[in-house]
């Protein structure tokens, strides 16, 4: 999928952007059958709210056995893929690296000099009349000095619709296009924030740098975003591993 130069310019000028109908309805089935697969275990285990923060990581939450998942797991597209299969079909690791990749590719690539790589993916679950609201924050402040050389671009899907009612995306857009990520020295947010209403499907790519939060979810149903995060180099700590997940979004092999 090519996103358009519009899309593009937006995005970098905004810290954000919407695109509507990113996934189609099989898709977004796909995607939707996993997380409950994944949620449901997760209950198994505690609670969704208490014991996960709401966030339920594929290769992370418990699913499969640590010994499943290896160092080739989380850097190689072989080792990813094999991993991902035991969860559910390979579609929905293919639609990551290829579709919300490529997308990501195109925001990330300023030059071709770094490839673009799967640096997190997560289902983010907020139950039915939940307090589970995520403050004001920037991504890349999550990673280290050093860390935060590598631009990231997270893409927040929600899996059902969503409003300020359900736990969507506020977003602060970027004060100044000069300066991306430079906000006024304070934690709230002065002016009216972008309230992120889609349709299920949609994507919200966001800019590691742009300021957002979500709300709480006072409806009476489920609110599920998928949120796969990609990062223009390899992100590895001061010990040379990896800081998450380092799977490139194209085959490296020759």
């Amino acid at each position: 999928m090519e996103l358009t130069q519009e899309q593009i310019a937006y995005y970098h000028t905004h810290g954000y952007v919407i695109v509507e109908g990113f996934l189609s309805l099989t898709e977004v089935a796909a995607y939707r059958d996993e997380a409950e697969r994944l949620t449901n275990h997760c209950y198994e285990q505690g609670d969704v709210v208490a014991d996960w923060g709401c966030i339920v990581e594929p290769l992370a939450c418990g699913m499969l056995d640590a010994l499943e998942i290896t160092e080739q797991s989380k850097c190689t597209r072989s080792g990813y893929m094999e991993a991902r299969i035991k969860i559910s079909s390979d579609s929905v690791a293919k639609c990551t690296l290829e579709k919300f990749g490529y997308c990501a590719q195109q925001l990330l690539a300023i030059s071709n000099e770094l490839p673009t790589y799967l640096l997190n993916e997560q289902y983010i679950v907020k139950p039915p009349r939940s307090n589970a609201e995520f403050a004001w924050h920037q991504d890349i402040l999550y990673f280290s000095t050093n860390q935060r050389a590598h631009s990231i671009v997270s893409v927040w899907t929600p899996l059902d619709y969503v409003s300020e009612a359900n736990g969507t995306v506020l977003i602060d857009p970027f004060p100044d296009p000069s300066q991306p990520g430079i906000y006024p020295p304070s934690t709230s947010v002065t002016r009216s924030p972008v309230i992120a209403s889609m349709s299920a499907g949609s994507a919200l790519f966001m800019d590691g740098r742009v300021r957002h939060c979500s709300t709480g979810n006072t409806t009476s149903t489920f609110r599920t975003a998928y949120m796969p995060q990609f990062s223009l180099g390899a992100i590895t700590t001061a010990d040379n591993t990896y800081a998450a997940l380092a799977v490139p979004i194209e085959d490296q092999t020759i």
